[in-house]
């Protein structure tokens, strides 16, 4: 068995070193992409969320005009206010935003 001289040992740490350092960079990589897909899917759940109550208040207001205990015309007036897009405006009878005289 021979000996290794200190240069050889410092090769050999000098090696060591360098993989130990791809190692932690692949690791940082690897955590960096599985802390984004997490933030994605809170996101996501977030955007899912909204569009949910968007479409529940949406069905309250519905059925209030229903059951008689809102009249059409304030829901008519309150969507003239809150729509811009003459494509959505179509929907609740409204003049386009342009030619809008209410």
């Amino acid at each position: 068995m021979t000996k290794k001289t200190p240069q050889q040992r410092i090769a050999e740490l000098d090696e060591k070193k360098a993989r130990v350092e791809e190692k932690l960079k692949s690791e940082r990589a690897s955590i960096t992409q599985a802390k984004r897909r997490e933030q994605a899917k809170i996101l996501n759940q977030r955007r899912k969320d909204e569009t949910r109550k968007k479409i529940l208040i949406g069905a309250a207001v519905q059925q209030l005009v229903e059951q008689g205990r809102w009249e059409d015309v304030q829901v008519k007036r309150m969507m003239s206010s809150f729509l811009d897009k003459d494509q959505d405006r179509v929907l609740f009878d409204l003049p386009g935003k342009k030619t809008e005289r209410i």
